[in-house]
Protein backbone atom coordinates (compact mmCIF):
# COMPACT_ATOMS: atom_id res chain seq x y z
CA UNK A 1 0.00 0.00 0.00
CA UNK A 2 2.83 2.35 0.76
CA UNK A 3 4.28 1.80 -2.68
CA UNK A 4 0.88 2.36 -4.24
CA UNK A 5 0.53 5.65 -2.40
CA UNK A 6 3.99 6.68 -3.66
CA UNK A 7 2.95 5.81 -7.21
CA UNK A 8 -0.21 7.84 -6.81
CA UNK A 9 1.83 10.79 -5.60
CA UNK A 10 4.08 10.49 -8.61
CA UNK A 11 1.00 10.34 -10.81
CA UNK A 12 -0.26 13.55 -9.26
CA UNK A 13 3.07 15.21 -9.95
CA UNK A 14 2.98 14.05 -13.54
CA UNK A 15 -0.50 15.50 -13.95
CA UNK A 16 0.32 18.84 -12.38
CA UNK A 17 2.84 20.53 -14.67
CA UNK A 18 1.47 19.42 -18.06
CA UNK A 19 -2.04 20.58 -17.24
CA UNK A 20 -0.82 23.90 -15.92
CA UNK A 21 1.24 24.38 -19.08
CA UNK A 22 -1.82 23.46 -21.12
CA UNK A 23 -3.90 26.04 -19.29
CA UNK A 24 -1.38 28.68 -20.34
CA UNK A 25 -2.01 28.13 -24.04
CA UNK A 26 -5.65 27.02 -24.29
CA UNK A 27 -8.12 29.92 -24.26
CA UNK A 28 -10.91 29.76 -21.72
CA UNK A 29 -9.27 27.19 -19.37
CA UNK A 30 -8.37 28.40 -15.90
CA UNK A 31 -5.01 27.27 -14.47
CA UNK A 32 -5.04 24.55 -11.83
CA UNK A 33 -4.26 25.40 -8.18
CA UNK A 34 -0.87 23.68 -8.29
CA UNK A 35 1.95 25.58 -9.97
CA UNK A 36 4.93 24.14 -11.89
CA UNK A 37 8.41 24.48 -10.41
CA UNK A 38 9.83 27.99 -10.85
CA UNK A 39 12.63 28.38 -13.44
CA UNK A 40 16.17 28.51 -12.10
CA UNK A 41 16.58 32.10 -13.33
CA UNK A 42 14.33 35.00 -14.22
CA UNK A 43 11.68 33.86 -16.74
CA UNK A 44 12.40 34.77 -20.34
CA UNK A 45 9.12 35.40 -22.11
CA UNK A 46 8.76 35.32 -25.87
CA UNK A 47 8.17 39.09 -25.85
CA UNK A 48 11.45 39.63 -23.98
CA UNK A 49 13.33 37.27 -26.31
CA UNK A 50 12.05 39.16 -29.36
CA UNK A 51 13.11 42.49 -27.84
CA UNK A 52 16.59 41.16 -27.07
CA UNK A 53 17.01 39.71 -30.56
CA UNK A 54 15.90 42.91 -32.30
CA UNK A 55 18.39 44.88 -30.28
CA UNK A 56 21.26 42.41 -30.66
CA UNK A 57 20.81 40.80 -34.10
CA UNK A 58 23.90 41.59 -36.24
CA UNK A 59 21.81 41.33 -39.43
CA UNK A 60 19.43 44.04 -38.22
CA UNK A 61 22.24 46.27 -37.00
CA UNK A 62 24.07 45.84 -40.31
CA UNK A 63 20.93 46.84 -42.21
CA UNK A 64 20.51 49.84 -39.90
CA UNK A 65 24.11 50.91 -40.56
CA UNK A 66 23.57 50.71 -44.32
CA UNK A 67 20.28 52.62 -44.01
CA UNK A 68 21.97 55.35 -41.98
CA UNK A 69 24.75 55.67 -44.56
CA UNK A 70 22.24 55.72 -47.42
CA UNK A 71 20.26 58.48 -45.72
CA UNK A 72 23.42 60.57 -45.42
CA UNK A 73 24.25 59.84 -49.06
CA UNK A 74 20.78 61.05 -50.09
CA UNK A 75 21.37 64.30 -48.22
CA UNK A 76 24.72 64.76 -49.97
CA UNK A 77 23.32 63.96 -53.42
CA UNK A 78 22.16 67.55 -53.91
CA UNK A 79 25.67 68.93 -53.91
CA UNK A 80 27.29 70.08 -57.14
CA UNK A 81 29.85 67.85 -58.79
CA UNK A 82 33.51 68.68 -58.17
CA UNK A 83 35.04 71.35 -60.42
CA UNK A 84 38.40 70.80 -62.14
CA UNK A 85 41.40 73.11 -62.52
CA UNK A 86 43.92 72.71 -65.34
CA UNK A 87 47.33 74.44 -65.15
CA UNK A 88 49.74 74.57 -68.08
CA UNK A 89 52.86 76.47 -69.26
CA UNK A 90 54.05 76.75 -72.88
CA UNK A 91 57.28 77.72 -74.63
CA UNK A 92 59.52 75.71 -72.32
CA UNK A 93 62.92 74.86 -73.75
CA UNK A 94 66.38 76.28 -74.60
CA UNK A 95 65.00 79.07 -76.76
CA UNK A 96 64.71 82.47 -75.15
CA UNK A 97 60.94 82.76 -75.55
CA UNK A 98 58.32 84.24 -73.30
CA UNK A 99 56.58 81.58 -71.28
CA UNK A 100 52.85 81.40 -71.80
CA UNK A 101 50.75 80.34 -68.74
CA UNK A 102 47.19 79.03 -68.74
CA UNK A 103 44.73 78.34 -65.91
CA UNK A 104 41.40 76.71 -66.79
CA UNK A 105 38.51 76.26 -64.34
CA UNK A 106 35.69 73.86 -65.36
CA UNK A 107 32.41 73.32 -63.51
CA UNK A 108 30.06 70.56 -64.75
CA UNK A 109 26.45 71.75 -64.70
CA UNK A 110 23.97 69.42 -63.01
CA UNK A 111 20.80 70.71 -64.58
CA UNK A 112 17.67 69.17 -66.03
CA UNK A 113 17.18 65.40 -65.99
CA UNK A 114 20.75 64.65 -64.93
CA UNK A 115 20.24 66.37 -61.58
CA UNK A 116 16.60 65.47 -60.89
CA UNK A 117 17.04 61.77 -61.66
CA UNK A 118 20.18 61.58 -59.54
CA UNK A 119 18.35 63.09 -56.57
CA UNK A 120 15.34 60.80 -57.08
CA UNK A 121 17.61 57.74 -57.26
CA UNK A 122 19.36 58.72 -54.02
CA UNK A 123 16.05 59.17 -52.20
CA UNK A 124 14.68 55.88 -53.54
CA UNK A 125 17.82 54.05 -52.44
CA UNK A 126 17.45 55.60 -48.97
CA UNK A 127 13.83 54.43 -48.72
CA UNK A 128 14.72 50.94 -49.91
CA UNK A 129 17.43 50.54 -47.28
CA UNK A 130 14.98 51.66 -44.59
CA UNK A 131 12.53 48.96 -45.77
CA UNK A 132 15.35 46.43 -45.69
CA UNK A 133 15.77 47.06 -41.95
CA UNK A 134 12.13 46.08 -41.39
CA UNK A 135 12.49 43.01 -43.60
CA UNK A 136 15.59 41.88 -41.69
CA UNK A 137 13.79 42.41 -38.39
CA UNK A 138 10.91 40.24 -39.60
CA UNK A 139 13.30 37.39 -40.46
CA UNK A 140 14.84 37.69 -37.01
CA UNK A 141 11.36 37.56 -35.44
CA UNK A 142 10.57 34.39 -37.36
CA UNK A 143 13.80 32.73 -36.27
CA UNK A 144 13.31 33.70 -32.62
CA UNK A 145 9.68 32.51 -32.55
CA UNK A 146 10.53 29.13 -34.10
CA UNK A 147 13.56 28.55 -31.86
CA UNK A 148 11.86 29.74 -28.67
CA UNK A 149 8.85 27.49 -29.18
CA UNK A 150 11.10 24.52 -29.96
CA UNK A 151 12.76 25.07 -26.57
CA UNK A 152 9.33 25.13 -24.92
CA UNK A 153 8.31 21.96 -26.76
CA UNK A 154 11.45 20.06 -25.76
CA UNK A 155 11.24 21.23 -22.14
CA UNK A 156 7.63 20.09 -21.84
CA UNK A 157 8.65 16.67 -23.16
CA UNK A 158 11.42 16.45 -20.55
CA UNK A 159 8.98 17.23 -17.72
CA UNK A 160 6.48 14.60 -18.87
CA UNK A 161 9.14 11.93 -19.42
CA UNK A 162 10.70 12.57 -16.02
CA UNK A 163 7.32 12.07 -14.34
CA UNK A 164 6.68 8.90 -16.36
CA UNK A 165 10.13 7.58 -15.51
CA UNK A 166 9.53 8.11 -11.78
CA UNK A 167 6.16 6.37 -11.98
CA UNK A 168 7.70 3.36 -13.75
CA UNK A 169 10.48 3.17 -11.15
CA UNK A 170 7.88 2.79 -8.37
CA UNK A 171 6.18 -0.05 -10.24
CA UNK A 172 9.54 -1.69 -11.02
CA UNK A 173 10.49 -1.62 -7.33
CA UNK A 174 7.20 -3.26 -6.34
CA UNK A 175 7.37 -5.95 -9.05
CA UNK A 176 11.02 -6.65 -8.17
CA UNK A 177 9.96 -7.50 -4.60
CA UNK A 178 7.13 -9.70 -5.90
CA UNK A 179 9.54 -11.55 -8.17
CA UNK A 180 11.87 -12.13 -5.21
CA UNK A 181 8.88 -13.49 -3.25
CA UNK A 182 7.95 -15.77 -6.15
CA UNK A 183 4.50 -14.29 -6.73
CA UNK A 184 5.26 -12.54 -10.04
CA UNK A 185 7.03 -13.78 -13.21
CA UNK A 186 10.49 -12.39 -13.94
CA UNK A 187 9.43 -11.67 -17.53
CA UNK A 188 7.12 -8.91 -16.30
CA UNK A 189 10.02 -7.33 -14.45
CA UNK A 190 12.25 -7.37 -17.51
CA UNK A 191 9.54 -5.76 -19.66
CA UNK A 192 9.10 -3.04 -17.08
CA UNK A 193 12.85 -2.44 -16.96
CA UNK A 194 12.91 -2.17 -20.76
CA UNK A 195 10.07 0.37 -20.61
CA UNK A 196 11.99 2.34 -18.01
CA UNK A 197 15.11 2.33 -20.20
CA UNK A 198 13.07 3.42 -23.23
CA UNK A 199 11.62 6.31 -21.27
CA UNK A 200 15.07 7.30 -20.01
CA UNK A 201 16.47 7.37 -23.55
CA UNK A 202 13.56 9.52 -24.74
CA UNK A 203 14.15 11.88 -21.81
CA UNK A 204 17.86 12.16 -22.59
CA UNK A 205 17.08 12.99 -26.21
CA UNK A 206 14.62 15.65 -25.12
CA UNK A 207 17.18 17.12 -22.72
CA UNK A 208 19.70 17.30 -25.56
CA UNK A 209 17.08 19.03 -27.72
CA UNK A 210 16.46 21.57 -24.94
CA UNK A 211 20.16 22.42 -24.71
CA UNK A 212 20.64 22.54 -28.47
CA UNK A 213 17.66 24.81 -29.08
CA UNK A 214 18.60 26.93 -26.05
CA UNK A 215 22.07 27.46 -27.53
CA UNK A 216 20.48 28.54 -30.81
CA UNK A 217 18.15 30.90 -28.92
CA UNK A 218 21.15 32.32 -27.04
CA UNK A 219 22.87 33.08 -30.34
CA UNK A 220 19.78 34.90 -31.62
CA UNK A 221 19.26 36.94 -28.45
CA UNK A 222 22.89 37.48 -27.46
CA UNK A 223 22.28 35.66 -24.16
CA UNK A 224 24.84 32.82 -23.83
CA UNK A 225 23.13 31.44 -20.71
CA UNK A 226 23.47 27.65 -20.16
CA UNK A 227 20.18 27.69 -18.19
CA UNK A 228 18.26 29.53 -20.89
CA UNK A 229 16.21 26.43 -21.65
CA UNK A 230 14.77 26.38 -18.13
CA UNK A 231 13.64 30.01 -18.27
CA UNK A 232 11.28 29.91 -21.24
CA UNK A 233 7.53 30.30 -20.71
CA UNK A 234 4.85 28.78 -22.91
CA UNK A 235 3.07 31.72 -24.59
CA UNK A 236 -0.68 32.06 -24.93
CA UNK A 237 -2.13 32.20 -28.45
CA UNK A 238 -2.40 35.88 -29.42
CA UNK A 239 -5.62 37.14 -31.01
CA UNK A 240 -5.86 37.47 -34.77
CA UNK A 241 -7.12 40.69 -36.27
CA UNK A 242 -9.67 40.73 -39.05
CA UNK A 243 -7.85 42.29 -41.98
CA UNK A 244 -8.29 41.78 -45.69
CA UNK A 245 -5.71 39.64 -47.43
CA UNK A 246 -4.87 42.32 -49.99
CA UNK A 247 -4.21 44.92 -47.30
CA UNK A 248 -2.22 42.40 -45.27
CA UNK A 249 -0.04 41.55 -48.25
CA UNK A 250 0.87 45.15 -48.86
CA UNK A 251 1.75 45.85 -45.23
CA UNK A 252 4.18 42.95 -44.87
CA UNK A 253 7.79 44.03 -44.44
CA UNK A 254 9.10 41.73 -47.18
CA UNK A 255 6.54 42.91 -49.73
CA UNK A 256 7.12 46.56 -48.85
CA UNK A 257 10.86 46.02 -49.27
CA UNK A 258 10.29 44.36 -52.67
CA UNK A 259 8.04 47.23 -53.78
CA UNK A 260 10.62 49.75 -52.61
CA UNK A 261 13.25 47.85 -54.55
CA UNK A 262 11.21 48.32 -57.75
CA UNK A 263 11.06 52.07 -57.16
CA UNK A 264 14.78 52.19 -56.43
CA UNK A 265 15.63 50.29 -59.62
CA UNK A 266 13.30 52.46 -61.73
CA UNK A 267 14.84 55.70 -60.52
CA UNK A 268 18.32 54.24 -60.97
CA UNK A 269 17.43 53.32 -64.57
CA UNK A 270 16.13 56.86 -65.16
CA UNK A 271 19.41 58.25 -63.82
CA UNK A 272 21.40 55.99 -66.16
CA UNK A 273 19.33 57.14 -69.14
CA UNK A 274 19.90 60.77 -68.15
CA UNK A 275 23.66 60.17 -68.09
CA UNK A 276 23.43 59.38 -71.81
CA UNK A 277 21.98 62.81 -72.61
CA UNK A 278 23.85 66.03 -73.40
CA UNK A 279 26.22 67.15 -70.65
CA UNK A 280 27.24 70.78 -70.27
CA UNK A 281 30.11 72.32 -68.34
CA UNK A 282 31.18 75.95 -67.96
CA UNK A 283 34.83 76.84 -68.35
CA UNK A 284 36.71 79.98 -67.39
CA UNK A 285 40.25 80.93 -66.69
CA UNK A 286 43.35 83.05 -67.19
CA UNK A 287 46.11 83.03 -69.77
CA UNK A 288 49.30 84.96 -70.31
CA UNK A 289 50.61 84.93 -73.88
CA UNK A 290 53.33 87.15 -75.39
CA UNK A 291 53.35 89.25 -72.23
CA UNK A 292 49.62 89.91 -72.27
CA UNK A 293 47.26 88.82 -69.49
CA UNK A 294 43.73 87.90 -70.58
CA UNK A 295 40.72 86.04 -69.25
CA UNK A 296 38.94 83.19 -70.97
CA UNK A 297 35.38 81.83 -70.86
CA UNK A 298 33.64 79.04 -72.67
CA UNK A 299 31.23 76.16 -72.58
CA UNK A 300 31.89 72.44 -72.94
CA UNK A 301 29.24 70.17 -74.46
CA UNK A 302 29.33 66.38 -74.31
CA UNK A 303 27.43 65.39 -77.45
CA UNK A 304 25.25 62.21 -77.08
CA UNK A 305 26.26 60.63 -80.37
CA UNK A 306 28.49 57.76 -79.21
CA UNK A 307 28.15 55.21 -76.44
CA UNK A 308 25.52 57.27 -74.57
CA UNK A 309 25.93 55.14 -71.40
CA UNK A 310 24.24 52.25 -73.22
CA UNK A 311 25.73 49.30 -71.23
CA UNK A 312 24.80 50.76 -67.83
CA UNK A 313 21.36 51.78 -69.12
CA UNK A 314 20.59 48.28 -70.43
CA UNK A 315 21.70 46.67 -67.18
CA UNK A 316 19.58 49.11 -65.16
CA UNK A 317 16.50 48.40 -67.27
CA UNK A 318 17.03 44.65 -66.81
CA UNK A 319 17.23 45.25 -63.06
CA UNK A 320 13.83 46.97 -63.22
CA UNK A 321 12.32 43.94 -64.92
CA UNK A 322 13.91 41.59 -62.40
CA UNK A 323 12.75 43.67 -59.41
CA UNK A 324 9.20 43.77 -60.80
CA UNK A 325 9.13 39.98 -61.16
CA UNK A 326 10.56 39.58 -57.66
CA UNK A 327 7.78 41.81 -56.31
CA UNK A 328 5.22 39.65 -58.09
CA UNK A 329 6.78 36.56 -56.54
CA UNK A 330 6.88 38.18 -53.09
CA UNK A 331 3.18 39.01 -53.25
CA UNK A 332 2.27 35.49 -54.37
CA UNK A 333 4.39 33.95 -51.61
CA UNK A 334 2.88 36.34 -49.06
CA UNK A 335 -0.64 35.40 -50.10
CA UNK A 336 0.12 31.68 -49.73
CA UNK A 337 1.86 32.29 -46.39
CA UNK A 338 -1.12 34.24 -45.03
CA UNK A 339 -3.71 31.70 -46.16
CA UNK A 340 -1.71 28.77 -44.77
CA UNK A 341 -0.98 30.50 -41.46
CA UNK A 342 -4.56 31.65 -40.88
CA UNK A 343 -5.89 28.19 -41.75
CA UNK A 344 -3.50 26.51 -39.31
CA UNK A 345 -4.29 29.03 -36.56
CA UNK A 346 -8.04 28.52 -36.94
CA UNK A 347 -8.01 24.70 -37.11
CA UNK A 348 -5.40 24.13 -34.41
CA UNK A 349 -7.05 26.72 -32.17
CA UNK A 350 -10.31 24.79 -32.40
CA UNK A 351 -8.55 21.49 -31.69
CA UNK A 352 -6.73 22.96 -28.69
CA UNK A 353 -9.99 24.02 -27.05
CA UNK A 354 -11.33 20.43 -27.03
CA UNK A 355 -8.13 18.40 -26.77
CA UNK A 356 -8.50 17.90 -23.01
CA UNK A 357 -12.00 16.47 -23.40
CA UNK A 358 -11.35 14.27 -26.43
CA UNK A 359 -7.83 13.02 -25.69
CA UNK A 360 -6.59 13.66 -22.16
CA UNK A 361 -9.68 12.83 -20.11
CA UNK A 362 -10.17 9.31 -21.60
CA UNK A 363 -6.48 8.57 -20.97
CA UNK A 364 -6.80 9.78 -17.36
CA UNK A 365 -9.85 7.55 -16.80
CA UNK A 366 -8.03 4.55 -18.28
CA UNK A 367 -4.98 5.22 -16.09
CA UNK A 368 -7.06 5.54 -12.94
CA UNK A 369 -8.88 2.29 -13.71
CA UNK A 370 -5.59 0.47 -14.28
CA UNK A 371 -4.17 1.83 -11.03
CA UNK A 372 -7.28 0.84 -9.10
CA UNK A 373 -7.15 -2.70 -10.54
CA UNK A 374 -3.45 -2.96 -9.75
CA UNK A 375 -4.02 -1.74 -6.20
CA UNK A 376 -6.82 -4.25 -5.64
CA UNK A 377 -4.83 -7.12 -7.10
CA UNK A 378 -7.07 -7.72 -10.12
CA UNK A 379 -4.73 -6.07 -12.62
CA UNK A 380 -1.11 -6.70 -13.54
CA UNK A 381 1.85 -4.31 -13.68
CA UNK A 382 2.15 -4.43 -17.48
CA UNK A 383 -1.44 -3.26 -17.93
CA UNK A 384 -0.71 -0.43 -15.55
CA UNK A 385 2.40 0.59 -17.48
CA UNK A 386 0.46 0.42 -20.75
CA UNK A 387 -2.13 2.76 -19.28
CA UNK A 388 0.62 5.07 -18.03
CA UNK A 389 2.18 5.08 -21.49
CA UNK A 390 -1.15 5.93 -23.11
CA UNK A 391 -1.54 8.74 -20.58
CA UNK A 392 1.98 10.00 -21.32
CA UNK A 393 1.41 9.90 -25.08
CA UNK A 394 -1.92 11.69 -24.75
CA UNK A 395 -0.36 14.38 -22.57
CA UNK A 396 2.51 14.88 -25.01
CA UNK A 397 0.12 15.05 -27.94
CA UNK A 398 -2.18 17.47 -26.08
CA UNK A 399 0.70 19.76 -25.22
CA UNK A 400 1.96 19.51 -28.81
CA UNK A 401 -1.45 20.55 -30.18
CA UNK A 402 -1.72 23.42 -27.70
CA UNK A 403 1.78 24.62 -28.50
CA UNK A 404 1.09 24.19 -32.21
CA UNK A 405 -1.99 26.38 -31.79
CA UNK A 406 0.06 29.09 -30.08
CA UNK A 407 2.75 28.79 -32.76
CA UNK A 408 0.18 29.00 -35.55
CA UNK A 409 -1.43 32.12 -34.04
CA UNK A 410 1.94 33.85 -33.67
CA UNK A 411 3.04 32.93 -37.18
CA UNK A 412 -0.33 34.06 -38.55
CA UNK A 413 0.24 37.50 -37.02
CA UNK A 414 3.68 37.60 -38.62
CA UNK A 415 2.20 36.50 -41.93
CA UNK A 416 -0.35 39.32 -41.69
CA UNK A 417 2.46 41.82 -41.24
CA UNK A 418 1.77 42.44 -37.54
CA UNK A 419 3.92 42.11 -34.44
CA UNK A 420 4.16 38.49 -33.20
CA UNK A 421 2.53 39.43 -29.88
CA UNK A 422 0.00 42.21 -29.27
Amino acid sequence: MKTTRMASAVLGASLCLPLVAAAQVVPGRAPLPSDPPAPSGAPLTLDAALALARQYAPAVRAAQARATAEAAAADAAGRWRNPTVDLSVENLGPQDLDHDAFVWFTQPLDIGARRSTRLAAARASRDFMAREVDARARLVDLAVVDTYLEVVRARQAVVLLEAHERAIEDVVSLVRRRVAEGVAPEGDLRKLEAEKARTRIARVRSEIAVRQQALALGVLTGQPDPDLGTRVVAPAPPPLTTIGIEAAIEQRADVRAAASRVDERRTAAAAERALGSTAIALTGGYKRTSGFNTGTAGISIDLPVGLRNTPARLRAEADVTAATLELEQARAAARADIEQAVLAARVLGEEATRIAETLVEPAVVAQRAARAAFREGTGDALSLVDADRVYLDSQREALAVQLDAATASIRARLALGEDPLP
